[in-house]
């Protein structure tokens, strides 16, 4: 291709560090006089910990890389800093100065560019070789930071970069894993134009957590092998752009170089693959963001964020977020992140390491710790902890300490801050206001009584529950030529007073009679039950009952007690308010 001469007749090149990219490039920290003492034996992280409290700013570095477990000794120092990185390290590392952080990274090997300008086409065309064996590098991140465009050299180190303008003088930047960062300048012989394009250019320490969304099995579906590259190649540097528009990951206003730059405004029409979001996104399909997003996320599928969330995000199907999120979250199907706070919503599950505020899933919430809030499932929650209140339709299930759990059928817990509320059983082992039929409470009281009523009723009765509330479900027989003989229990009480000799108890019940064949009728007591123990396991009891009979009048009701007074509606239905005895023995366990 022809090379425009009348913009650059040769040009010319010379290898200076990449901005923040290079071990000679320091700021202040990097060239500031410091003073230790000796130091004998310890390791290289607790070292260098010791350097950045005093300087306060943070190392950041790749411990695969750097030997931060090593052992190291220095006989005192005096002087500068990148002196004594240099010393400790040697020259395998550079070191990259940007603000708040000193980046430590393993670079023994060196690059050299050389590059041509072609005008009419406005590309820029050439070469990246390793300085010492002259072999060519191949999978090389090429990039201008002004203009944000990128590309990837070839098995031959030939790379070919679309740029955005010719004016003005081009900065090429070369990244490599193992290499040194390296730039080139080529200035125009005429109209330079100093006034270069300044880009916001931000650090983001690497977490070393292994949460990003290059480690994503899922996300890496939709990411291109070079854009992958191209990610490890450029590390934790990215820009700030006004928008960008994408058709899928690759194909996009920034081109390759869109994984490096954050947007305040994007706009994917099928997918897109970013830095980050300071604003709003949309997408067809899907969205996926190397480090944060604050502000709107809204995806037809799925959205994908390997930093933290801030904001609203909406996915017709699905949400990750690997860090944190705060603000909301909806999701068609699912969300799942590592820490929440705020409100999520999905129609099958959310999933989280971590969370609260409030959780809505159409079947169940899984958080390994909720810590405070409410959640709520069309089935089940589970998890850890939780310190919050959870409501289910079938259960609740928590392996450590929870706050209140309310569900259709169940509830299990370790240890119950609140109360549990189970229309069959609550189990734990400790819970002071378990509300069901059977509650398995390890430090709490359960009984097997056999009592009778002022209807002369035998009944044997199963008591369970906490310190303060528990439930009861039996049944007892009448002898005798009645023509309903048979009687139902089900309720729950409360121990009023629970003393070593004397005890008081309220209760609740309901008790259906009838002959097992077709004649059924319901009375509801309230009962109060003061009690005297004979022994540790036994305890005798005997107390009034207040009671509400309805029956049919061919029922035959039995109203033996003092009766208040009887109304008969205009079914014929017959209730009758009356009050009674019962008392009997308990064995206590």
């Amino acid at each position: 291709m022809t090379i425009n001469q009348k913009l650059i007749t040769r040009g010319f090149a010379f290898f200076i560090p990449a901005l923040f990219c290079s071990k000679l490039y320091a700021q202040n920290n990097l060239l500031k006089e410091i003073s230790i003492g000796e130091i004998k034996q310890q390791r290289m992280s607790t070292v260098l910990d010791k350097i950045a409290s005093k300087g306060n700013f943070y190392f950041a570095y790749n411990n695969k890389t750097i030997p931060a477990d090593s052992m190291v000794s220095v006989a005192g120092y005096r002087g500068t800093l990148f002196s004594l990185l240099d010393k400790l390290l040697g020259d395998s590392y550079e070191f990259k100065e940007v603000p708040g952080y000193i980046v430590l990274r393993h670079a023994p090997g060196r690059l050299y560019i050389t590059a041509e300008v072609d005008k009419e086409l406005a590309i820029v065309k050439g070469y990246v070789n390793d300085v010492s064996g002259q072999k060519a590098i191949g999978q090389a991140s090429v990039y201008e930071k002004n203009q944000l465009v990128s590309t990837l050299t070839n098995d031959k180190g030939y790379f070919e970069l679309k740029l955005k303008t010719t004016n003005g003088p081009l900065s090429l930047s070369v990244s490599k894993e193992e290499y040194r960062d390296t730039a080139l300048y080529i200035l125009p012989v005429v109209n330079v134009d100093s006034k270069h394009n300044n880009k916001n250019y931000k650090y983001y320490p690497d977490e070393g957590s292994g949460n990003s969304v290059e480690h994503s099995r899922f996300a890496r579906f939709f990411i291109s092998s070079k854009q992958l590259v191209q990610g490890m190649n450029l590390g934790n540097f990215f820009a700030t752009s006004p928008y960008q528009v994408s058709l899928v990951p690759g194909l996009s206003t920034h081109g390759m170089y869109n994984s490096q730059i954050i947007d305040k405004v994007s706009y994917n029409l099928l997918g897109g693959y970013t830095a980050g979001i300071n604003g709003v996104e949309a997408a067809g399909i899907f969205n996926i963001n190397r480090k944060d997003v604050n502000g709107f996320q809204m995806a037809g599928i799925f959205n994908v964020v390997g930093g933290s969330l801030s904001g609203f995000e909406i996915a017709g199907i699905y949400n990750n977020v690997l860090n944190n999120s705060s603000g909301m979250q909806v999701a068609g199907i699912g969300n799942r992140t590592n820490k929440f706070k705020g409100a999520q919503v999905a129609g099958i599950a959310n999933l989280d390491q971590e969370a609260s505020g409030f959780q809505m899933a159409g079947l169940f919430n899984n958080v390994k710790n909720f810590t405070h809030g409410v959640q709520v499932a069309g089935l089940f929650n589970t998890g850890q902890q939780s310190s919050g209140v959870q409501f289910a339709g079938l259960f609740n299930w928590s392996t450590g300490q929870t706050g209140s759990q309310m569900a259709g059928l169940f509830n299990v817990a370790k240890k119950v801050k609140g109360f549990q509320l189970g229309f069959l059983f609550n189990v734990a082992d400790s819970s002071d206001y378990p509300i069901g039929i059977i509650n398995f409470i390890k430090n709490g009281e359960k009984s097997l009584a056999i009592s009778t009523d002022e209807n002369l009723f035998i009944h044997l009765d199963f008591r369970s529950g906490g310190r303060v509330m528990y439930g009861l479900i039996g049944g007892g027989y009448k002898f005798g030529g009645a023509s309903s003989k048979y009687v139902f229990d089900i309720g729950f009480g409360a121990h009023i007073i629970n003393h070593s000799k004397f005890s008081l108890n309220g209760e609740y019940t309901v008790e259906l009679y009838t002959d097992t064949k077709n004649k059924f009728y319901q009375t509801q007591s309230f009962r109060l039950l003061p009690g005297y123990k004979l022994t540790k396991l036994l305890r005798l009891f005997a107390g009034p009952t207040f009671n509400i009979t309805g029956a049919d009048p061919n029922d035959d009701a039995q109203i033996h007690g003092w009766e208040l007074s009887k109304h008969i509606g205009s079914d014929n239905n017959i209730t009758t308010l009356s009050i009674g005895v019962t008392g009997g023995l308990q064995f206590v366990w």
